[in-house]
């Protein structure tokens, strides 16, 4: 019973009250708010986070999304291998093969004629 006699007359003591806050013009100064929402940020900043948000709300069709994927070391040595043998002949190997061509038809009507 003490106890609850000392909480009472040291939250009811007259000289502490509670006083409630004002925020109107000429009254308390307002709590600090954030404001990073309303900040004018860098053009670079501004693309990037948007450009992130686009890709959170969008499903991007696999066709377009195989681009933002990568290879690894290993898988791209070997499909450089494989595309060289598809590489287009370069004017110099033209040149040579077009006269071997040439040679051999030439071969060929010296036989028949």
């Amino acid at each position: 019973m003490i106890k609850k006699k000392n909480q009472l007359a040291k939250r009811d003591n007259p000289l502490f009250f509670a006083r409630p806050r004002n925020f109107g013009i000429g009254n308390h100064v307002q709590p600090k708010r954030d404001l990073t929402r309303f900040v004018k940020w860098p053009k670079y900043i501004r693309v990037q986070r948007q450009k992130r948000i686009l890709f959170q709300r969008l499903k991007i069709p696999g066709t377009i999304n195989q681009f933002n994927l990568y290879a690894d070391a290993n898988t791209t040595h070997s499909l450089f291998k494989l595309l060289k043998g598809y590489q287009p002949e370069t004017k110099v190997e033209k040149r040579k093969r077009l006269l071997e061509e040439a040679k051999e038809i030439v071969a060929e009507q010296k036989k028949s004629g």
